[in-house]
């Protein structure tokens, strides 16, 4: 038994977390990969389809709006949180008790109070103030979806976390067809999808009462100290989404940011979900090293997973660009094309990066993810640096194409001089 500040830690928690017995090996692995791989299909469409109507319904301020406020309230949410977003996936049950004391007294409060100064100075440039607020409610609710969605992939449950990410998306993609706008039409979406998803988990959702008797402030702190490890890995991945959208805000006007705003809402949430298809074998991984299971599989079948995601949908938007940008979202710039194909460039190239970090993660070799982490953020500043000054909305998605793909290059003549297997490495 370990200790964190008198707070202690077991490792035993399979009979508090009650999951649903997974068929073992390969098979139940790719089974579940292709449900999660289904939900980046389903996402990306009906956030495309959302972002397309607001466009022509011109909510290119909604979708400003949206675009600043969830790049800098992101910031806010990784510094209050640390890396407690994934120890709440990938540590003990204790380790998750002190994830919770840490959320409802530090992170939640500093949410909102982020939410009102970011607001206060992005409405004095122009931004619609009703939008912003309701864009902070959005990214305060993916904050929390965060952890709902590891309490079902901890059970191995992704079906069911596909379901009402789908569900959530497409009630959005409703309430923007019946004229409601972008950032009340997410926010109400997501918190609807947080309560039904505590119904579904029943008592073991982190939100039921019995929770709350668990929180202190000593566990709260003991959080922050168990999740230090991780804080690097998730604070340099936000640095890299958010960058250099942070950096076009401050020298673009609204109405260009607006457009560069729906395409790179649109890659993030592309990668978002091929992201959580990757959580597969990460979870797998992690499951087998806390003894809650022992199913094995290939130590690149996340890579695998990355590439089938990644390259179709990749290779599609990026033919299909011109006609994308200009009949379906009808933005008012021409080169927005450009930018798009730039983004997909970038996109399989961060999916199998993304595949080797999650790996490590769920091997507990979180060091090693955070340098290569840190080795994409050292060569994104300096792309931004150099490209968004001078090239504006070209120059930050050229920015995000040459990080990665210069990135994955370095961490793989790295991993190839450096064999250093975690905790388990299966073949």
């Amino acid at each position: 038994m370990q200790t964190t500040a008198g707070v202690p830690i077991q490792d035993a928690e399979a009979t508090t977390i009650r999951p649903t017995e997974p068929e073992r090996g390969y098979r139940a692995l790719a089974r579940n990969s292709a449900i999660a791989a289904g939900a980046v299909i389903a996402n990306g469409l009906l956030s495309a389809a959302i972002l397309a109507l607001c466009a022509a319904f011109g909510q290119t301020d909604e979708i400003a709006a949206y675009t600043v406020m969830t790049s800098a309230l992101s910031f806010v949410l990784i510094v209050a949180s640390g890396g407690s977003a994934l120890l709440y996936l990938n540590g003990t049950e204790e380790q998750r008790t002190l994830v919770r004391s840490q959320w409802t007294l530090v992170v939640v409060p500093g949410m909102l109070l982020g939410a009102v100064v970011i607001a206060e100075f992005y409405a004095r440039r122009g931004y619609s103030a009703t939008a912003l607020a309701a864009a902070g409610v959005v990214t305060l609710g993916n904050g929390l979806a965060q952890l709902q969605i590891a309490d079902f992939s901890r059970r191995m449950r992704f079906l069911t976390t596909a379901v009402l990410m789908s569900a959530s998306k497409a009630a959005s993609l409703v309430m923007v067809l019946f004229g409601v706008p972008l950032t009340i039409a997410l926010a109400t979406a997501g918190l609807a999808q947080l309560v039904v998803g505590e119904l579904i988990l029943g008592q073991d959702g982190s939100l039921r009462r019995a929770r709350f008797r668990e929180i202190s402030l000593r566990r709260a702190f003991a959080g922050y100290r168990s999740s230090r490890h991780l804080f690097g890995f998730s604070l340099g991945d936000l640095y890299v989404t958010r960058l250099a959208t942070l950096v076009l805000s401050l020298v673009a006007t609204p109405a260009l940011m607006g457009s560069y705003g729906a395409l790179v809402t649109a890659y993030q949430a592309i990668g978002g979900v091929v992201q959580s298809a990757l959580q597969v074998p990460m979870v797998a991984r992690t499951r087998s090293r806390l003894g809650l299971d022992d199913s094995t599989h290939p130590a690149h079948f996340s890579v695998v997973v990355a590439l089938v995601c990644a390259i179709p949908m990749a290779a599609g938007v990026a033919v299909l660009a011109p006609w994308l940008t200009g009949t379906v979202l009808s933005l008012p710039h021409s080169e927005a094309a450009g930018w798009l194909a730039l983004f997909m460039l970038a996109l399989p190239f961060m999916a199998v990066s993304r595949a080797l970090m999650f790996d490590w993660i769920g091997d507990g070799d979180y060091g090693r993810a955070t340098r290569a982490m840190g080795v994409l953020a050292v060569l994104l500043t300096v792309a931004v640096a150099l490209g968004v000054p001078r090239f504006g909305p070209l120059g930050a998605a050229a920015a995000t194409a040459a990080a990665e793909v210069s990135a994955l290059v370095v961490i793989l003549l790295i991993a190839r001089r450096v064999r250093a297997p975690g905790p388990r490495d299966v073949g």
